[in-house]
């Protein structure tokens, strides 16, 4: 339906995908009892009602739950570097340990890292996630900013870079062990 303008944003509008002044105007302009764009937003609606109330609600997979929020207990910015006692396995690559539980072979880290030091490559025994809080991650898989989570399943290799730039902090939650290789 293309009346006027306005009819194009109906569906963008129904998803919820508007923002800013466009959403402003949208919402001015039905203000105005335009017949034919509050048609086309009841039909959108409508429409994504009935496709969403057929796709068949399905659980998470077993301990997404709890990895999700063993990520949430992540430190906030700004930290207190000099609160914690560091170990450096590598050059320019310190870790102290927040949190251990045995029962699920969990492991929760704090690493800290200086532009160009790199850590070996290593396999991973079981699962883990990066979440990067400053900085810049990279492995071969790309490069992870704040706010980014690199994942690795069990089984995985890997080696990690601090690019030129700011110190590297993350969150690392891991279970299981890993391997120097």
């Amino acid at each position: 339906m293309a009346d006027h303008p306005f009819t194009a944003l109906a569906e963008a509008h129904a998803l919820g995908a508007l923002d800013g002044d466009e959403l402003t105007q949208f919402k001015g302009h039905l203000a105005t009892g335009c017949e034919a764009c509050l048609r086309e937003v009841e039909t959108d609606e409508s429409v994504l009602g009935t496709l969403a109330a057929s796709v068949p609600h399905l659980p998470p997979a077993t301990g997404v739950k709890d990895r999700l929020l063993d990520l949430a207990e992540a430190p906030r910015l700004p930290l207190d570097l000099g609160a914690y006692e560091w170990k450096e396995p590598f050059p320019g690559f310190r870790y102290v340990v927040l949190k251990q539980e045995p029962s699920r072979s969990l492991t929760a880290c704090l690493l800290w890292a200086k532009p160009g030091s790199r850590y070996p490559a290593h396999r991973h025994g079981g699962e883990e996630a990066v979440l990067v809080l400053q900085g810049t991650y990279r492995d071969e898989q790309g490069d992870y900013g704040p706010g980014q989570i690199a994942r690795r399943p069990a089984g995985s290799v890997h080696s990690v870079e601090v690019p030129p730039g700011d110190d590297c902090i993350s969150y690392i939650v891991s279970y299981g062990d890993h391997e120097i290789l």
